[in-house]
């Protein structure tokens, strides 16, 4: 009985916590999880345990896995460190090469990342993509085609460019030289973008393809 009443309490807290940084009160949280205020109340003061499908209802809100309300504090370190020189290569699930920014954050409310944009294949058709949440967009290096629904900019280092993940979009690479960009992803009710790994084996074989076709043109030109 004790256990559970500590475990009550260390629920609340969670919520809590997790609420507040959040930036919401508790009636923006009631309005946008159709549960009482008073209720969540009850369960922030430790004062009544929360059932399962509520648990699933305030993660799914909070942008957290259900998992978060049960783990061990000294596990949290609510920060992620990305040293260039660790950083794994990846292929997004868009296609693009892309370098995670934030892997290890526990609960990310976005997903940072450096893409590398190629040159599009002209012979193929444009495949646009759509997402739920906000993209924005900074040119690191090189030019870029960004296509935004029926409109298409061109973009150079410096310039940026924010988006709802509605508007059909992709970009590319306007010369051989690929281009590099850092985007970051805003998807509320996810805990990662489209930028995240695919199946670990076919992402490396398809950058040390991409690795070896940069060294055969670098010895083209040499």
């Amino acid at each position: 009985m004790e256990e559970k009443n500590h475990l009550t309490k260390e629920i609340g807290a969670r919520l809590k916590d997790l609420r507040r940084t959040s930036g919401l009160s508790q009636m923006k949280l009631a309005q946008a999880t159709n549960l009482s205020a008073t209720l969540l109340s009850r369960i922030e003061n430790g004062l009544v345990m929360p059932s399962i499908p509520t648990l699933y209802t305030l993660a799914n809100a909070l942008k957290v896995s259900v998992g978060y309300f049960f783990q061990d504090d000294g596990n949290q370190r609510g920060f992620a460190i990305s040293i260039k020189e660790n950083r794994k290569q990846t292929v997004s699930e868009r296609g693009y090469l892309a370098e995670l920014l934030a892997e290890g954050m526990e609960n990310p409310f976005m997903e940072p990342a450096i893409l590398e944009l190629k040159e599009r294949d002209k012979r193929k058709p444009v495949k646009l993509a759509i997402h739920d949440g906000q993209e924005f967009l900074y040119v690191l290096e090189g030019r870029m085609e960004l296509i935004l629904g029926a409109k298409r900019f061109i973009l150079k280092a410096g310039d940026a460019a924010y988006w709802n993940g509605n508007i059909p979009h992709t970009g590319s690479s306007v010369s051989k030289k690929p281009a590099r960009t850092l985007n970051v992803h805003l998807i509320p009710g996810k805990r990662s973008g489209t930028f995240s790994r695919r199946n670990d084996r076919p992402a490396q074989m398809e950058i040390n393809q991409r690795r070896n076709q940069s060294k055969l043109k670098g010895s083209l030109h040499s």
